[in-house]
């Protein structure tokens, strides 16, 4: 097999390189079933978007940057592409996924092979970046805890009705450490949808959002079938 590509960060160390990461996803995306995409409900980041919410992520000096849904490891890449001299901590449920990082991005990397979602932290990040699963919340199981814990550690209450994406979007933006930015890719529905109305109120309550990145007509950037997306570019 040949030779995993490297770039030449900022600070002189060297990061995986995005196009090799997004050669796994192709590698796994050719293996992987739809059902089983659809089952960890997985649509991959194109490396574009990736660098640019990686941009964002990095460019305060994060110390320590969370991935919760690291899938090849597309996102932690890119900011590693920016500097790979930081603390990286990923979670991944996906076992098939996992099997298909290159082990040079693992051995950077602190990666659980575990649920985000069930994981109690003990800690905060300076940066965190993500592209979470879409399940919606008929397909959703086993989470009726973890929903409950998360609306109360937030003070945001997520209705059964939410895909899952809103579970790992709330979560998320409880362990981001003051002064901290994270980088969000969601489907664009949550500005209409009534199952996000609390998690609009409750971006807008912490202060966070900066800016957000509305992509119409995803056909252009998305290799996958997604009628909207949005990046949510938040700073706390």
């Amino acid at each position: 097999m040949a030779a995993a590509a490297t770039t030449d960060t900022q600070d002189g160390s060297q990061a995986v390189g995005v196009s090799s990461t997004s050669g796994r996803k192709e590698l796994y995306a050719s293996v992987a079933s739809a059902s089983h995409r659809k089952q960890f409900g997985q649509f991959f980041t194109p490396p574009k978007v990736a660098a640019l919410m990686a941009d964002w992520v990095t460019s305060r000096g994060a110390e320590s940057i969370l991935d919760p849904a690291f899938g090849t490891g597309i996102l932690t890449s890119a900011c590693m592409k920016c500097d790979g001299s930081r603390s990286y901590t990923a979670f991944e449920k996906d076992p098939l996924i996992v099997s298909y990082v290159q082990d040079d991005l693992k051995s950077r990397v602190t990666l659980y092979n575990f649920d985000f979602l069930t994981h109690k932290f003990d800690k905060k990040f300076d940066g965190i970046i993500m592209n979470p699963p879409y399940i919606r919340h008929r397909e959703i199981e086993g989470y009726e805890k973890a929903r409950g814990q998360i609306s109360l550690d937030a003070k945001c209450i997520i209705p059964k009705s939410a895909n899952l994406y809103i579970y790992f979007a709330v979560k998320a933006l409880t362990l981001l450490s003051e002064g901290g930015r994270a980088a969000l890719l969601i489907p664009g529905e949550w500005m209409s949808a009534n199952f996000a109305a609390s998690f609009k109120e409750y971006v807008v309550r912490s202060g966070a959002l900066r800016e957000v990145i509305l992509f119409s007509n995803c056909s252009n950037v998305f290799d996958d079938a997604l009628t909207t997306a949005s990046i949510l570019l938040c700073e706390k």
